[in-house]
């Protein structure tokens, strides 16, 4: 009686969190993602559509020159009577259109023009090029890819020749791949898709690529119940950082509004934004090769680290699990109640060894979050 008693209630939450998406979803319909942080509704005022009509201008004009490529070209630019209804340009560019059939669709790139990044050698060898792209690649993840993977990690990255099995890539292949490659948030978002906490890459163009619309969560009051899923949520994106291959992921942009709704990753949230993702060997590269005069110094984002006695950073000193109890479960509730007593000691309760901690989660992702 008592397992069929918590089958129920389980099943009363998995009902009430699915109304909530799909009163999400229906929400995204009215409102479009913002990328400045203002809100910026379909047909109000202030959005720099010639900026982003020129940004899509140029790289029309430079794919019917022959001079990029990618397989969401011939969609973008076959018909350029753009509707854009949002468009940011800050610490990256963000497009937001409405597409065939009305559905959204999200072009980003870290700078407007394709001008704007460094270019490769004409005269370069293919065998040249795809070890410049490891390396990089290497450089920016340090998951160790070796030279014999070199083919199945051009596949992750420039599906559109190696996909079909053309295995020569073009001038103007070579120029858009490399523009991309220089992108930290598109080289996380291509090769870690076994995170599932990032959006998938639909296509690209040129230098700008195209993910999936997410649904932006939005901070506000929510009843007791709906606050229980969003913290089971949080902690199921913890855990997938945790848990990614023998290399965990270290997130140091962590708020509310970086945080977005996929219908097909449940239990979990999505990264709006990745260019503060890293794997843990790559942030503490970054770290360790920072001088430093005090411990602010040594600070990327929310990953915090320590000067040490040589003017040089250490490691990162907390960890992802912290900076979510602070910036966001303590910003949803300070005490514990108890449909979610185990995920709430993590942040109030009395363990304060971070390994038990960790250990007590497992315990409890494995009964909730099995997948």
């Amino acid at each position: 009686l008592t397992f069929t008693r918590l089958q129920l209630i389980r099943l009363c939450l998995l009902s009430t969190f699915m109304l909530y998406l799909l009163y999400l979803v229906v929400s995204w319909s009215l409102v479009v993602p913002t990328f400045g942080g203002k809100s910026t509704a379909v047909g109000w005022p202030g959005i720099n559509t010639t900026r982003a009509n020129q940004v899509f201008s140029s790289l029309c004009d430079a794919y019917n020159r022959r001079e990029v490529s990618g397989d969401a070209c011939r969609r973008l630019c076959s018909n350029r009577e753009w509707k854009i209804v949002d468009y940011y340009e800050g610490n990256k560019v963000a497009v937001v259109l409405n597409d065939v059939g009305g559905k959204q669709a999200v072009f980003k790139s870290l700078h407007p023009f394709i001008e704007d990044f460094e270019t490769t050698p004409d005269e370069e060898t293919e065998e040249d090029f795809q070890r410049k792209i490891l390396d990089k690649t290497n450089d920016e993840l340090m998951l160790g890819w070796s030279s014999d993977l070199i083919s199945h990690l051009l596949s992750m990255l420039w599906r559109t020749s190696f996909s079909s099995g053309d295995r020569q890539l073009s001038q103007a292949d070579r120029r858009s791949l490399w523009a991309l490659v220089q992108q930290s948030e598109y080289l996380s978002f291509r090769v870690l898709p076994l995170s599932q906490v990032m959006p998938k890459v639909i296509g690209s163009c040129g230098h700008m690529y195209e993910v999936e619309p997410l649904v932006i969560f939005k901070m506000k009051e929510y009843n007791t119940n709906v606050i229980g899923m969003i913290v089971g949520h949080l902690m199921g994106t913890i855990k997938l950082f945790l848990d990614f291959l023998n290399e965990p992921l270290q997130w140091c942009d962590v708020r509310f509004d970086n945080l977005g709704l996929s219908a097909a990753y449940p239990k979990r949230f999505m990264m709006m934004d990745g260019d503060l993702l890293f794997t843990k060997s790559k942030l503490n590269a970054l770290l360790t090769a920072k001088s430093c005069k005090n411990d602010v110094d040594c600070n990327i984002g929310d990953c915090a680290s320590r000067c040490q006695a040589n003017f040089k950073c250490g490691p990162r000193t907390n960890d992802n699990l912290d900076v979510f109890c602070e910036k966001l479960i303590n910003k949803l509730f300070r005490t514990t109640f108890s449909s979610n007593k185990a995920y709430l000691d993590a942040c109030h309760g009395t363990v304060t060894n971070t390994t038990q901690k960790l250990t007590d989660l497992r315990r409890t992702w494995a009964y909730t979050l099995p997948d």
